[in-house]
């Protein structure tokens, strides 16, 4: 099992004992080991008890558990809780703002044990009168339960782990000659319907037969001499297509898409003369597709069409034909431009690691620079910073900046955007913060008109270097906070104010679309972790996908700054 599949029965654990009402300290512990294993890089199973206990976050009881997972994919105390609780009852959480205490509470006293009962019991007033179900509660939950109802999609931070295992063991079957990923996962979406696996071998038959055997599959749907669908024991259904090498380039083009990308490109091949499909480029007069002029690798596809060999993060028809023809592509970032981070935190909050540890994890990378956070004092849920405790934490760090040697180190803090728009500190005490990410972590349901006046004025703040959090979504867990993106993003460009591209693979709270909007206009981005712990500065990866995917180039992003230039750009936004 991957670390992310044994995380998420870590997690499930968590909700079954807070629905049990169990002790909340147990609670958390499995909350705490959950993310953590989501954030290692190296694998849990296989681990002995003893060396799961000296990851940050697991104790002995949850160790033996990760163990016994290892074993049989699930572990006796889960097992147990799963037959107090109907499974339905889980998917009432994914109703925003239903957590559950009232989850139980509507299953305990009105049988409530799904979404549709619950939507049926709401739509006919049944939870007036429920304690804790006000009108304004009630009114929520059927907002929510739109939101709740859609298929959860893989995020692509998980869909990447699946991939990585999957393509190790197709690419070690006897005769394959390549095998990659296509689909949307390849073109970077931020969630994932199905994966679409390529392969390129002479035997098709003998690799779907191979295929179809693996363990970690819990039943095949269909197979035949080229093509396989499979459902993996994590519920993501998985199509493998077997083709000639010849033709693996223009295969891998034809399945990678998108549908719109792919429809301009076959436009564009007819306008020349030419046809383009998963077999190669044809000219239109071969109607058999007897002599294909190119289809090997997807650079020679392209080139056969006259234009350069385009990114897969770029293929949704937004004008990469055009930009490919005049030679005007980007160049795209990649994690060697990456110079630092400026959003994390440490034990001082709600992070697994301490100042000092972080500062050496980001130096471990080859970063020149990172920008070590924490919350402030109004985020009292993650127990946030007052004054006196952050000037601590400063003197805390020039300390730690005479022991850890080659790399600079500033201080960041994810402020607070008030309710108002002001941030969480005194303009005074801002001054004394390297970094201000601004950040809206309350009152998601404020009318959007109160919002977008709340994220402009803290835009417009020239104390505030960063807006991070733009839209408050959590991906299949709670969607964004309604207001005017265009409003927040002017105001932004006309100080200089940057925007935030997440990599948390729940959040990425400014999108592609933003990110490039963003950039249109004139304003910086800056691509974070958001890291609760040294594992988790690897989702610097996600942040960068999105990136790409909105055409960023390296001099578009604050994070390829060296520190000098970034000093500098720092010292621009306070004078």
């Amino acid at each position: 099992m991957t670390n992310g599949e044994v995380a998420a029965l870590l997690s499930e654990m968590a909700v079954l004992l807070e629905l049990a009402g169990e002790n909340p300290f147990r609670v958390r512990a499995y909350q705490r080991a959950s993310l953590a294993l989501a954030s290692l890089p190296r694998p849990v199973c296989g681990l002995s008890e003893k060396e799961l206990k000296q990851i940050p976050g697991v104790g002995a009881g949850i160790a033996a558990a990760i163990v016994e997972i290892a074993g049989g994919g699930t572990f006796a105390d889960l097992r147990t809780l799963r037959e107090r609780f109907p499974a339905g009852l889980i998917g009432l959480l994914r109703v925003p703002g239903l957590g559950p205490k009232r989850a139980r509470i509507l299953f305990d006293t009105a049988g409530i044990d799904s979404l549709e009962r619950l939507k049926a019991a709401a739509s006919a007033g049944k939870l007036k009168g429920l304690k804790g179900f006000g009108d304004k509660v009630i009114e929520s939950i059927l907002k929510g339960l739109e939101f709740a109802a859609e298929k959860p999609r893989l995020l692509w931070w998980d869909a990447r782990a699946l991939v990585g295992e999957l393509l190790g063991a197709v690419r070690a079957l006897p005769g394959v000659a390549k095998a990659e990923a296509a689909g949307s996962f390849r073109r970077g979406r931020e969630t994932i319907g199905d994966l679409d696996i390529l392969v390129a071998a002479s035997d098709g038959g003998a690799v779907i037969d191979a295929f179809t055997r693996f363990p970690q599959f819990a039943r095949v749907l269909a197979a035949g001499d080229t093509k396989a669908s499979v459902v993996h024991a994590t519920g993501v259904q998985i199509d493998l297509r077997v083709v000639p090498e010849a033709s693996f380039g223009a295969a891998l083009q034809y399945f990678t898409g998108s549908k719109d990308h792919n429809v301009a490109l076959r436009e564009w091949a007819l306008k020349r003369g030419l046809m383009v499909n998963e077999y190669g480029v044809f000219k239109k007069d071969d109607t058999k597709h007897a002599r294909p002029l190119a289809g090997k690798t997807e650079a020679e596809v392209y080139r056969a069409l006259g234009l350069g060999w385009i990114p897969p993060e770029l293929r949704e028809n937004r004008g990469e034909l055009a930009a490919a023809a005049a030679g005007r592509l980007p160049r795209l970032v990649e994690a060697k431009d990456v110079k630092g981070d400026f959003h994390n935190h440490s034990t001082h909050t709600d992070g697994r690691h301490s100042l000092e540890q972080m500062a050496r994890a980001a130096l471990a990378r080859g970063w020149e620079w990172v920008a070590l956070g924490d919350h402030t004092q109004s985020l009292t849920v993650a127990s946030g910073l007052d004054v006196p405790r952050l000037r601590a934490t400063i003197r805390e760090l020039a300390e730690i900046r005479k022991k850890v040697k080659g790399i600079e180190l500033l201080r960041s803090m994810e402020v607070d955007i008030l309710e108002d728009g002001r941030l969480d500190y005194e303009d005074p005490v801002l001054d004394e913060i390297d970094v201000v990410i601004g950040s809206v972590h309350s009152r998601f349901k404020q009318p959007p008109e109160e919002m977008t006046a709340r994220l402009v004025k803290a835009a417009s703040n020239r104390r505030c270097d960063i807006i991070g959090h733009l839209s408050g979504r959590l991906i299949n867990k709670r969607p964004a906070y309604g207001f005017d993106a265009e409003a927040v993003l002017r105001a932004a460009a006309e100080t200089g104010t940057a925007f935030e591209i997440n990599g948390q693979p729940d959040r990425q709270d400014v999108d592609d679309v933003r990110a490039r909007r963003c950039r249109e206009l004139g304003g910086p981005l800056a691509v974070d972790t958001d890291a609760h712990s040294t594992g988790e500065f690897d989702f610097m990866e996600m942040a960068l996908v999105i990136a790409r995917r909105a055409w960023l180039e390296p001099k578009d992003l604050l994070n390829c700054l060296s520190y000098r230039e970034l000093r500098e750009w720092l010292k621009g936004r306070s004078s």
